[in-house]
């Protein structure tokens, strides 16, 4: 069962994901350690939390780039879009006729 976890979706194994689990359980035994016995200086847990983000990222970003990057990309469409052609509207907010509520 726990065999499964690091496994991908092909069924072969993954190295990011044994490389993550590997660094979650390494840093749950400084903290312990830190805790209990030696005092682990502070770089040292940025430097862990840098490796975990990195392995995170590794782990996941084929799949975030899957599901999200079509999003990302029809959102920069949208930018260009109105930066190409920028329409000011009719009536703007300082103009004389402008008033409360005027939602024209």
């Amino acid at each position: 069962m726990i065999k499964e976890i690091f496994k991908d979706e092909r069924g072969t194994p993954s190295a990011a994901r044994v490389f993550l689990a590997t660094t979650m359980i390494f840093t749950a035994f400084i903290i312990i350690i830190d805790s209990i016995i030696w005092d682990v200086p502070e770089p040292a847990y940025a430097l862990l939390g840098s490796l975990g983000v990195g392995l995170l990222a590794w782990t996941a970003g084929p799949r975030m780039a899957a599901y999200i990057g079509p999003q990302v990309g029809a959102v920069a469409s949208g930018i260009a879009q109105a930066v190409k052609s920028p329409r000011r509207p009719d009536l703007l907010d300082n103009d004389v006729r402008f008033r409360e509520n005027d939602e024209r």
